[in-house]
């Protein structure tokens, strides 16, 4: 017996623990959330069904979920899942170095253009939204009919000379299992950090009562990651140059940072996919 609770012990991720990552070949450690883990390819339904949770124009590293349900998760059983962390970047940015220059015109198009970037957003859900779910659909046998009815975005709330973060609550429509209408609210707070050239999306997902534990936990969290990533050398000198990357498209990075939030928020319902892809 107990041989085996020890090798339980050793397949469920440590609370603490780091996921290490590499971004265009520049190599990042990611601090869990505190009471949190990543999820692994030892949780094989999970972690082959939320990348059907990620936009196109995004990639996702790793997503981290609360320690108590791992060992469900172990199991794959999938238990409700409204907290979660996830970090992303766009495509567009993996093999680039954003220098101090371009970050700044990147918080200075949130700050300054926001309510442009929702305006842009909302009007790509409902063409994003289908795609995501026929393939849903094609590769579950089953139709969700997800949909964004509503977005309240909030000003920044907090912003330092490498993160700035932002909170939303998203509604959405989609199906029972009888076919029927529903919705649901979702917390989300969005934070963009600079690390060592590279630039992450960082999201922190809650219930619709738990906006202020999203942006206490996603702050603290954030701390973490650019503490245990201090800037090289090398990446000083280069993030210290003028503006690298003048010619992205910041607009539309930010944008579909958010898009790429908006369809993570989804994720929450897991477990309800889950049973309407078993239900057949």
């Amino acid at each position: 017996m107990k041989i085996f609770i020890l090798a339980l012990l050793l397949l469920i991720p440590g609370t603490g623990s780091s996921a290490e990552i590499s971004i265009g070949g520049v190599n990042l450690s990611v601090p869990s959330p505190q009471g949190f883990s990543p999820v692994t390819p030892q949780m094989p339904l999970l972690y082959e069904i939320q990348k059907q949770f990620v936009a196109p124009t995004n990639e996702e590293f790793v997503t981290f979920i609360p320690d108590q349900i791992v060992p469900l998760v172990l199991k794959d059983e999938i238990p409700d899942l409204p907290r979660r962390f996830a970090v992303q970047t766009a495509k567009s940015l993996i093999n680039v170095s954003a220098t101090k220059s371009d970050f700044e015109e990147l918080k200075h198009i949130i700050k300054n253009q926001n309510d442009k970037l929702m305006s842009e957003v909302e009007q790509q859900m409902p063409g994003i939204m289908e795609k995501m779910n026929e393939g849903i659909k094609e590769r579950y046998d089953v139709d969700l009919a997800f949909s964004m009815s509503q977005m309240i975005p909030m000003p920044v709330h907090a912003e330092t000379d490498r993160t700035l973060a932002y909170s939303a609550l998203v509604k959405y429509d989609m199906k029972d299992e009888n076919g029927n209408p529903a919705s649901f609210v979702a917390a989300l707070t969005a934070t963009f950090a600079h690390v060592k050239g590279k630039i992450l999306f960082l999201y922190s997902y809650a219930g619709e009562t738990d906006l202020e534990w999203s942006r206490d936990a996603s702050r603290q969290w954030v701390n973490d990651i650019v503490s245990a990533n201090p800037s090289s050398l090398g990446s000083s000198i280069k993030e210290s140059l003028p503006p690298f990357l003048a010619q992205m498209d910041w607009g539309r990075i930010l944008a579909m940072s958010l898009v790429g939030a908006i369809i993570g928020l989804i994720f929450g319902l897991i477990r309800w996919v889950i049973n309407r892809v078993k239900a057949p």
